[in-house]
């Protein structure tokens, strides 16, 4: 056999060792056109897209079950905290709107009130002296210790005319001021009323100096020369019965006053 008829048979041969071994050769891909191409890629893109949302979604509540969990966690422990009570010689800081009560004079109420006592001393500028004077809620109007009281006319107007009477007070202290008016007066100890004239003096009592009606009556009999009443005391001062001359002893004003 010659070198010719060798060399095509050679490639025969080959094929059929091949083919007897059971190794195919592999199919070729069928062709893709552009528009099934791009439809394969839009397709990707959307499960893609749809992944990574249903991820977000999950990761969110993921998320937000963990900051409530936390939360929970923060107010229990919170719940837990005991503070401790300042120590003996660490008082708190007090509060700015706060005062301390030694900031408040003692002989006045936190809204400037006087505290008055069971009695107190009394100035009357009539006779520019001092006088001890009872405090009285039960009684109504102020009264003071008068004699030889006399109602006269001056300029056409009624005035009165009386002498201080008391233990202590010379009588020769006479005063002579408009009659304000009469009032009737009954006492607690007798059946009749009496009618007593009214006369309005400037007296100052601790740092306050007030026009007081006073009813003129003759109290040497009692322990003070005046008693002051509600209605001297209404809107200006507060009682203290268990204390005795609270305000002191009244500055007497200067001249110049």
């Amino acid at each position: 056999m010659n070198k010719a008829v060798i060399s095509l048979l050679l490639p025969l041969a080959l094929t059929g060792c091949a083919l007897q071994s059971g190794q195919e050769e592999p199919p070729l891909p069928a062709p893709v056109t552009e528009d099934q191409l791009e439809a394969s890629l839009n397709s990707l893109e959307s499960r893609l897209t749809a992944t990574m949302f249903n991820q977000n979604t999950q990761l969110s509540a993921n998320h937000h079950a963990y900051m409530k969990a936390l939360q929970q966690e923060i107010r229990s422990l919170k719940k837990r905290i005991v503070t401790p009570p300042p120590s003996p010689t660490q008082q708190p800081p007090a509060s700015p709107a706060a005062k301390n009560t030694d900031d408040y004079p003692h002989d006045e109420t936190r809204d400037g009130k006087l505290i008055v006592g069971e009695t107190e001393d009394v100035w009357l500028e009539a006779v520019n002296d001092i006088f001890p004077a009872r405090i009285d809620t039960g009684a109504t109007t102020s009264s003071l210790s008068a004699k030889d009281i006399t109602v006269f006319e001056r300029d056409g107007k009624r005035w009165v005319s009386f002498s201080m009477a008391h233990e202590g007070v010379a009588e020769e202290l006479i005063v002579e001021t408009p009659l304000v008016r009469r009032v009737r007066i009954r006492q607690a100890s007798a059946d009749d009323s009496e009618r007593r004239p009214v006369v309005a003096l400037t007296m100052r009592i601790g740092r306050l100096s007030e026009k007081t009606e006073f009813t003129l009556t003759d109290r040497s009999q009692m322990s003070y020369p005046i008693l002051l009443g509600r209605e001297f005391l209404k809107d200006i001062a507060v009682v203290d019965i268990a204390r005795q001359n609270v305000q002191g002893t009244p500055r007497r004003p200067k001249a110049s006053e």
